[in-house]
């Protein structure tokens, strides 16, 4: 059994509420909206009602405003050098942290090679650079 649908009015009106639906609560308003609104599946609105998106609905959709930083936005260049030195301290820790895993690796695989072989493991000083006094 087909259902009648809404003539051009009544579909305006419902485009009108929902706009003035999302106004109120400070959402964007939605055609999905509209179609709930009247109960009308998604493909068939579109197929009968495009028109009317097109020329009623779109025009009434607000335009965000744009945003306004409320505080002083630093120099062009100032973010991105505050970013590239962050980097390169990351970079520096990074490259200290895998000095020390190579030096326990070393240590490691001395320690490996002298138990395999036999021969009494050798312990190597912790530090490879004594420390200053």
């Amino acid at each position: 059994m087909k259902r009648a649908l809404p003539d051009a009015d009544t579909i305006k009106a419902a485009i009108d509420t929902v706009l003035a639906e999302a106004a109120t609560r400070g959402r964007r308003p939605t055609v999905t909206a509209i179609e709930r609104l009247l109960g009308i599946p998604h493909a068939t609105f579109h197929r009968h009602y495009a028109d009317l998106i097109d020329t009623h609905f779109r025009p009434g959709i607000p335009q965000p405003a744009p945003h306004q930083a409320t505080t002083a936005s630093p120099a062009p260049g100032t973010r991105a050098d505050d970013n590239l030195s962050r980097l390169r301290r990351e970079n520096t820790d990074l490259r200290r942290t895998l000095a020390l895993y190579e030096e326990a690796i070393r240590q490691l695989t001395l320690e490996n090679d002298a138990l395999r072989s036999g021969s009494p493991v050798v312990v190597l000083p912790t530090r490879t650079t004594p420390l200053p006094p």
